[in-house]
């Protein structure tokens, strides 16, 4: 036998026990409890969506998961928890919207890509409704501009807090439609929402699914939804790209990360599970109740989405010349 031969045999063996314990690892996983961080206060928007997950989660591993909610800095002491983390697949962690914009505004202590093993896309949605208080003369997005054209800097928009997705969402409208609308930032959507309905603020954007028992009880009037189709729950209430403004497309999302170096043959468990949950008929009637599409999607693909946004809100918050906090 050759000595290249015997290298080639030698690399052949290695491999053939590297799969054959990568395979092992995974049949073993988990044989604990399963902890998922939810970055965000328990009750919120965040949370529920996240415990639907860890529930569905539970069923198909075998294992509790436990919900770890650690709000704080818009997400980020949660998620550099999950840094810090054992790479061993029993720290997970539920990522959203503030993932992407926080590198751009409050300079986390970790890369939100290179710092961590992406998992799957679970779900995105839901886009954000725009809403004025029902007493407005106004009725559409048109409306609404020409309004604000004909007072500039005399109108305002609340939002839930600097760099938030109502607060982004708005500067994105500024820009694409050529109007002056002063933020005002409140402490949470339920301020934002308050300050509408009482007519301190014109408009706030907020998820559908916050939105729905004000508009359903008359208080605001929707005038778009930022999807790139109606939503479900507001089938009524056309999209901003049919009120005529284009680029104004925001939706928000749900993934699953685990930290960097976790090994590949539990990534790929976790992940084949969340594909199998995107399909589950309950899950998926449980998450388009909240104006959300299952989507699974594979850790490549998640990765790529997370740098597409990174990149779009980086130019909205600079040209918006929002200023970088520091957490």
């Amino acid at each position: 036998m050759t000595k290249r031969n015997t290298v080639l045999m030698t690399l052949a063996a290695a491999l053939s026990a590297a799969l054959a314990t990568g395979h092992a690892l995974a049949q073993r996983y988990p044989s604990k409890p399963v902890r998922m961080i939810i970055p965000f206060s328990a009750g919120g928007f965040s949370d529920v969506v996240g415990r639907v997950v860890g529930q569905k989660l539970s069923e198909a591993l075998g294992q509790s998961i436990v919900i770890d909610n650690r709000p704080g800095a818009s997400g980020i002491i949660g998620t550099d928890i999950l840094v810090k983390a054992q790479p061993d697949g029993y720290t997970l962690l539920l990522n959203s919207f503030n993932h992407v914009v926080n590198p751009s505004l409050m300079k986390p202590p970790y890369d939100p890509i290179k710092d961590f093993a992406a998992v799957s896309l679970i779900a995105d949605g839901p886009p954000l409704v725009m809403m004025v208080n029902s007493s407005m003369p106004v009725k559409s997005v048109k409306e609404f501009v020409a309004l604000a054209k004909s007072r500039p800097g005399t109108l305002n928009y609340g939002s839930s807090g600097i760099g938030t997705s109502g607060h982004l969402i708005g500067e994105l409208f500024k820009q694409a439609t050529g109007t002056s609308i002063v933020h005002v930032a409140y402490r949470g959507s339920g301020a934002s929402m308050t300050a509408v309905v009482g007519g301190e603020v014109s408009m706030v954007s907020t998820y559908v699914p916050v939105a729905l028992p004000q508009v359903q009880a008359g208080r605001l009037r929707p005038i778009a939804v930022t999807s790139g189709k109606r939503s479900r729950a507001l089938p009524d209430v056309p999209t901003m790209a049919e009120s005529g403004v284009k680029g104004v497309v925001f939706s928000g999302f749900a993934g699953m990360l685990a930290p960097k170096g976790t090994p590949r043959a539990i990534v790929t468990r976790l992940h084949s599970e969340v594909v199998k949950m995107s399909k589950d008929p309950d899950f998926v009637k449980r998450y388009t109740a909240f104006d959300m599409n299952p989507i699974g999607s594979t850790p490549q693909e998640f990765v790529r989405y997370m740098q597409d946004e990174i990149v779009k809100w980086a130019k909205v918050i600079q040209s918006a010349g929002i200023r970088v906090r520091k957490n």
